[in-house]
């Protein structure tokens, strides 16, 4: 009876973390189609996978929600050049996940051009068994002084 107890804790146990280590995987797979269908200006992705009730805070502390960013990238005057985040970790605690990161992006907008390097937190919650992205923050990265 004891044998049977610790097999059937070591399958929960097993169960446990394959399941936490399959979702990790899908949140890198979410962050990274995050970041290809932000600088393809994909609008339709953002659609389909922000919270309807998502809220983002910009790098220069403006608050967006998934409206303004959908209607954002259907804008023609908008081109940014392909990035891919560096330092990326993903914390999965239960129904919920965050990720952070840091990213240098260099876009166009109204004919102005940006360069933008910031560290970002994105929040990601399981939703009727799909995960979501709810909410993002983006905080600029300040030049070291010497």
């Amino acid at each position: 009876m004891k044998a049977q107890r610790v097999v059937l804790a070591v399958l929960v146990v097993s169960l446990a973390l394959t399941a936490r280590a399959d979702d990790e995987r899908e949140i890198r797979k979410l962050d990274h189609e995050n970041t290809v269908a932000t600088w393809t200006a994909d609008s339709r992705w953002f659609d389909q996978n922000l919270a309807d009730d998502f809220v983002q805070i910009t790098a220069n502390g403006i608050v967006k929600t998934k409206i303004d960013i959908v209607r954002d990238l259907n804008q023609t005057d908008f081109a940014m050049e392909p990035y891919e985040p560096t330092e990326v970790q993903v914390r999965v605690y239960g129904d919920t996940a965050i990720v952070t990161g840091r990213v240098l992006q260099i876009f166009t907008r109204n004919g102005s051009h940006y360069v933008v390097d910031a560290r970002y937190t994105d929040v990601y919650a399981r939703r009727k068994g799909h995960w979501i992205l709810v909410s993002a923050h983006a905080s600029p990265v300040m030049k070291q002084r010497r």
